[in-house]
């Protein structure tokens, strides 16, 4: 079918296409049956007419055959009549087909039409969705770069804060390191002076020029300092960290006659003694308060003084019960190598001992010596086994080179508590025990601590 718009074509069902092709064929048979016995019809009767005239029987005979062709003409052309309504039905039911077709192909082009619409819509809606996918990605891909590039800043960060760290570790260790040799040097300072002044008194005479005068005289005891045992710590300065940042300065040195609070008793002259700030860990524990009890009326001015002093005695026999004061060894022991400036045994070059080397029979019972918490056991790099107890109020007390660790990090450990055994490891020469004593991460003597442990009993008793 062809129209201005274009050309359209039909689609016929099959069953429809053999209807009609049967149609055709059964009319076009018929048709030719029909004429075919038509013209043979008129050929009979002119032969019959061309003929003889023959008898009456015959004449009946030819009538008769008329008749029967005459039948058949008619039973033919009624079949033809038949074939024709037949025809004519299906031409009808055809043509309905048809238009039904036609109707149906409008509406699909009609549906088909919709749908192209809405595929161009759905196709410039891609094309924006597109667009917008594509700015996202750009934008993501711009976030991702920006991510990564704060990512390597951090990490440039984090490296140079873990550079200062160490930085700031090793100068700490430095500054502590060089804060124990001053106090070395100012106790032997102490010590000079003092042996000058016995030997001023001694002779009966004041020196005129600078203490100088009678350094010969304490030279012996400087030089002692620095004698070597056969075994001892080979420890250097720069093995490890003092392990604190912070620096606090002595409030109470007894040998230079330097006190923020003058010394009211023995006990106090002892305890101060070890370099610790007594008046600090006071504040920190408080003075024990008495207990309100009756009796006759003393006037509260006249008691004020020896009350005050009663409480800050009972707060120093509770500082000496924190302290470090007890020896870590049981028995017999010797100090193979004292705390302060000595020659290395290894390298046979000057260094600070941080500590001091206690000399006892090998796997001899190692214990705290004060009250604490173990916050390192483990190898540590020149120490061997290291167990680390921490004692509060900045005191921390270390014992190394040991053959085996018996506390946990963590523990809460009481005075005298064995935590490990004497042994060699580590970088030593032999058996012994290395102990340290470390006031806020600075080394101090803890010979001054076991010789105010000595002398404790004897104060508490002033």
């Amino acid at each position: 079918m062809r129209s201005t718009e274009g050309v359209r074509s039909v689609l016929l069902p099959s069953w429809l296409q053999a209807m009609i092709i049967i149609a055709c064929i059964s009319t076009f048979g018929a048709v030719s049956y029909l004429a075919v016995g038509y013209f043979s019809m008129h050929r009979e009767l002119d032969r019959a007419s061309a003929s003889s005239p023959r008898s009456g029987a015959d004449a009946a005979t030819v009538q008769k055959q008329s008749n029967s062709e005459a039948d058949a003409v008619a039973a033919l052309n009624q079949q033809l009549g038949s074939i024709n309504q037949q025809y004519a039905a299906l031409k009808q039911h055809y043509d309905a087909a048809v238009a039904s077709q036609s109707a149906n192909a409008t509406t699909t082009d009609q549906a088909q039409q919709d749908l192209q619409q809405k595929l161009d819509a759905a196709e410039r809606e891609l094309s924006a969705n597109n667009g917008d996918v594509t700015k996202l990605k750009k934008s993501v891909d711009d976030l991702r770069a920006s991510l990564k590039r704060s990512e390597q800043a951090r990490t440039a960060e984090t490296v140079h804060a873990h550079e200062l760290e160490a930085a700031m570790q090793t100068l700490t260790a430095r500054a502590n390191l060089l804060k124990a040799i001053v106090d070395s040097k100012d106790e032997q300072l102490s010590k000079l002076r003092a042996a000058l002044t016995n030997s001023n008194e001694q002779v009966g005479e004041v020196p005129s020029a600078a203490p100088g005068a009678g350094a010969p005289a304490a030279k012996p005891a400087a030089t002692s300092r620095v004698t070597e045992p056969q075994k001892h710590s080979a420890l250097v300065p720069d093995t490890r960290g003092a392990g604190s940042s912070s620096l606090q300065p002595q409030t109470a040195r007894l040998e230079t006659g330097i006190d923020a609070h003058q010394p009211t008793s023995r006990l106090e002259q002892v305890l101060a003694s070890t370099g610790v700030d007594i008046d600090k860990i006071i504040r920190h524990i408080g003075l024990p308060s008495e207990a309100e009890m009756g009796g006759p009326f003393v006037s509260v001015d006249s008691m004020r003084s020896s009350a005050v002093e009663r409480r800050r005695v009972a707060a120093l026999l509770k500082i000496a019960k924190l302290l470090p004061l007890r020896p870590p060894l049981n028995g017999r022991y010797e100090v193979g190598s004292p705390f302060g400036p000595r020659r290395d045994p290894f390298n046979r070059r000057a260094a600070f001992h941080t500590g001091i080397d206690l000399d006892a029979p090998y796997r001899s019972a190692v214990y705290s010596t004060a009250p604490g918490v173990v916050i390192f056991t483990g190898w540590q790099e020149g120490y061997g086994r290291t167990v680390e107890v921490d004692h509060g109020h900045g005191i921390v007390t270390l014992y190394a080179h040991l053959h085996r660790i018996l506390a946990a990090r963590g523990e809460r450990v009481a005075v005298h508590v064995k935590i490990g055994e004497l042994g060699s490891t580590g970088r030593s020469t032999g058996p012994h025990l290395h102990y340290e004593i470390r006031l806020d991460g600075r080394p101090v003597n803890p010979e001054k601590f076991l010789e105010a442990g000595k002398n404790v009993v004897q104060a508490s008793a002033h």
